[in-house]
């Protein structure tokens, strides 16, 4: 995942500066903006922020620069603060790239604004960046202080965090602190706790440490070797709250399965162990050209040989327990995403038109029979970014399948999207006559899907049958 820093917006830049505007969007939310009406990218990242709490108010910056720097910025916002600051507003969430950033002499415009409307102001000294859930995120980087910072009149400024508000479990990752562990560093980062081989780490390592975006209530234990021990994991586990250990997750930035590792966590602690299948990624430029805050939503993808996102999982996340005996047990199913033409609650019962039902499972779907449940082969193969499992039956049935089975194919496969298409691989399990082997291998090619033709049987057509 990478994060576009911002320029510096205490330098005026007369190329790229343009008439800004200030538009109110809720009480005490404003927008700046160039043109006569904010743009859509900029109300909606408005929608995930409002509404404001009490005495509080929020600036969103969206244009790069304001002329004049910090001083014009002032002007521009000053009917605007001094509204907030008549309607007892003590504090100011500035979302603006490093407008906690001092440019020589000149003050930020975090300082400005707090000194000479006498409030309090959170900004960052790096990118300004607003999550899905309408949290705050400021990604570190390497050389880069990063963070959102506490500004208040006549005050040292105050580091508060990377992200705001500041969740419950922030305080119990801070108190394991940085340490080495058997051969690995583990240490905070702004999604929760990282554990990497002890030794030099490459500035791209520590930027994608610091660039997966935290979730609120859950911290996550991003993991960059696929060699680091269970043990490893397990001991750090250990030393948390049993309230946070309980929400955490494990992530691996290596893009590969953590199956064995985590039924490994597991045993050691007796309990299941919450997986990310796939890599948090950025959806484009954290902050693009030509702004001054940014949307910190990311998906998770599957990473190829080269670390290029492949497809995104259907499965997003699985819970790992304790092998059983000397076999392995299957993950189960936590969080999914699947096409519209499904519905259902559940992963391992969406529906597929009347009689037929759908399994999210780690490396695809399942589409059989309502009363039917996927083979132990399927729910414990892994996800693999170079395939995407499309699992059928097992048929038994001496006839030949309901057409209302092949229209609901159809419609399904035609709502998979062209990364999913282009990876998919159909397995049948069970019998197919030779009419229904036909009429899959005419829906595979139909829709670009590959056919895994040595797992598929072909049941002889009855004598006589026309």
């Amino acid at each position: 995942m990478t994060v576009i820093p911002a320029g510096d917006p205490g330098r005026a830049r007369h190329d790229t500066a343009t008439a800004s505007t200030v538009t109110p969007v809720g009480e005490h939310l404003y927008l700046v903006h160039s043109g006569s009406r904010p743009p859509v990218w900029l109300t909606r990242l408005a929608d995930r922020l409002g509404p404001t709490r009490p005495n509080e108010a929020v600036v969103v910056v969206g244009v790069p620069s304001v002329e004049d720097g910090a001083e014009g910025l002032g002007r521009l916002l000053a009917p605007a603060l001094e509204a907030s600051r008549e309607a007892q507003v003590r504090l100011l969430t500035l979302v603006m790239s490093e407008g906690a950033h001092e440019a020589g002499d000149r003050p930020s415009p975090a300082r400005l604004i707090s000194e000479r409307w006498g409030m309090d102001v959170l900004a960052t000294a790096g990118s300004a960046l607003v999550t899905t859930a309408g949290c705050l995120f400021a990604p570190g980087h390497p050389g880069g202080p990063g963070g959102w910072w506490h500004f208040s009149p006549g005050s040292v400024t105050r580091h508060v965090s990377s992200h705001l508000p500041i969740p419950d479990w922030e305080i119990a990752v801070r108190r394991v602190g940085r340490q080495v562990l058997a051969g690995h560093i583990v240490e905070p980062v702004p999604a929760g706790l990282a554990v990497r081989p002890a030794g030099p780490v490459s500035p791209a390592t520590h930027a994608r440490l610091h660039a997966v975006p935290p979730e609120y209530g859950r911290p996550q234990l991003i993991v960059t070797s696929p060699q680091t021990p269970a043990a490893v994991l397990a001991v750090v586990l250990g030393a948390l709250p049993e309230q946070v250990r309980g929400s955490l997750r494990l992530v691996s930035l290596a893009g590969v399965p953590m199956s064995r590792t985590a039924q490994g966590v597991s045993a050691l602690l007796g309990r299941e162990v919450d997986v990310a299948v796939g890599v948090p990624v950025m959806n484009g430029r954290a902050v693009p050209e030509g702004v001054s805050a940014g949307d910190a939503a990311a998906d998770q993808y599957l990473l190829d040989e080269e670390g290029r996102p492949a497809w995104r999982p259907f499965a997003r996340t699985l819970a790992h327990g304790p092998a059983m005996g000397e076999g392995s047990r299957p993950a189960r199913v936590t969080q999914w995403r699947v096409p519209a033409v499904l519905s259902g609650t559940e992963p391992g019962a969406l529906s597929l038109g009347r009689d037929w039902k759908v399994c999210v499972t780690p490396s695809g779907l399942w589409i059989g029979p309502r009363d039917a449940e996927p083979p132990f082969l399927v729910t414990a193969r892994p996800a693999r970014a170079d395939a995407v499992a499309i699992d059928l039956g097992p048929w038994d049935s001496r006839g030949p399948l309901d057409d209302s089975l092949w229209s609901e194919l159809g419609t399904l496969f035609g709502q998979l999207e062209p990364e999913v298409c282009v990876r998919a691989v159909v397995h049948v399990h069970g019998v197919l006559g030779a009419r229904d082997g036909e009429r899959l291998r005419g829906l595979t090619v139909r829709h670009g899907l590959r056919h895994a033709v040595s797992v598929t049987s072909h049941r002889p057509e009855p004598v006589g049958r026309p």
